[in-house]
């Protein structure tokens, strides 16, 4: 995870891939955060908030990693970055850029 630095008015910032989030210097982390912990891309829908309260990561992360190694994974084995950034590459993401109408 990237790390919180002071900010004006008694606030915390942090910056990740681009984007920066601002909170209270004494707010709990209560709610979800905006990165996957495993391969750092932001989430994205329901599937990635259950996931990640049941299993601490996306659900794309959960489909790659934690269904076919449950029991290492709930002991605290994790996939190194090698394999996440090979399998980050396999994903499909849709240009934000791109407008239906």
């Amino acid at each position: 995870m990237s790390e919180w630095s002071s900010y004006p008015k008694n606030r915390k910032i942090c910056h990740k891939n681009g984007y920066s989030l601002i909170i209270p210097d004494n707010c709990e982390n209560k709610s979800m955060p905006l990165f996957c912990d495993i391969c750092e891309i932001s989430f994205s829908n329901k599937e990635d908030e259950k996931t990640y309260k049941t299993f601490g990561c996306c659900s794309a992360c959960a489909d790659t990693w934690v269904y076919s190694h449950k029991t290492e994974w709930q002991n605290g084995w994790r996939p190194d970055k090698d394999k996440i950034e090979k399998a980050v590459k396999k994903r499909f993401f849709i240009n934000p850029h791109i407008v239906f109408e």
